[in-house]
């Protein structure tokens, strides 16, 4: 008789932002990693939505965690999944302003996230169990685009196009596609972002409910809620404020609340 194996968890981490010893703190709660920071989580699933980089003030230290999780879990089934977030973006896009490092360290780490872009070791978007996972989320505007290029509108449809969009502008250096606008509330020239630079205000105001079910980050929120009449769970609760992540076992959502 095969032993019964326990449901695979996915374990959800907003913008990290440098606070590396929250974001560790995080990890041990949801049994993923070790007191040596190694990876505990076996089969289970890490996503995490993107912008580690700037503001806090250990944002390499996280890079080489997930670095060297991320290897370790597919060591074991795991998986560890990275969003790039805007702050990767602009590294990648060789604006080095809100990068939070010097210009020569900055060259090295977007050489790198180039890099793992390229190996999909980061990536724009990601579909699990009914979730489309995106950075700042996909605008019913976006959708509609999307929609045009695929033969049914699902999360995982939208994920694989989305990642091969963003992985061929990243190889041309070309980001002209909708998926790389800045919204007018971020200076941009676009009445709505696409996915990296989408507020949630104006994400939630692009449909009366999204037609996918999302998560997102970006926006910065004062707790994660998990049914605003949107079908959008923002988790972005700010780590150096709150300790708060999302769990998914099966296709059930549950907040985790660590203080």
């Amino acid at each position: 008789m095969s032993e019964h194996r326990p449901q695979r968890k996915v374990i959800v981490v907003g913008d990290v932002h440098g606070q590396y010893d929250a974001f560790v703190e995080i990890l041990r709660h949801a049994e993923l990693i070790d007191e040596n920071q190694n990876w505990t989580g076996g089969r289970n699933r890490l996503v995490q939505m993107g912008d580690i980089f700037d503001r806090g003030p250990k944002p390499r230290q996280v890079d080489d965690l997930l670095d060297k999780i991320q290897q370790q879990a597919n060591a074991t089934q795991g998986e560890v999944i990275r969003l790039v977030g805007n702050h990767e973006l602009e590294l990648l896009m060789s604006n080095f302003l809100i990068s939070g490092f010097g210009k020569e360290e900055a060259k090295l780490v977007r050489d790198k996230l180039k890099r793992q872009v390229l190996d999909f070791q980061i990536r724009a978007a990601y579909a699990y169990k009914g979730f489309l996972f995106t950075h700042a989320g996909v605008t019913n505007r976006l959708m509609k685009i999307f929609k045009m290029q695929l033969d049914e509108l699902t999360e995982n449809n939208v994920a694989i196009l989305a990642n091969m969009i963003f992985r061929e502008a990243i190889k041309h250096e070309f980001f002209r596609h909708p998926i790389f606008n800045i919204s007018l509330n971020r200076s941009g020239t676009d009445r709505f972002g696409g996915i990296f630079w989408e507020d949630l205000d104006d994400l939630m105001a692009s449909c009366p409910k999204s037609q996918l079910r999302q998560v997102v980050g970006h926006t910065p929120v004062e707790e994660i809620v998990l049914d605003n009449g949107r079908n959008i769970i923002p988790v972005d609760v700010g780590l150096h404020k709150k300790l708060q992540y999302l769990q998914i076992c099966g296709s059930t959502p549950e907040v985790i609340t660590i203080h």
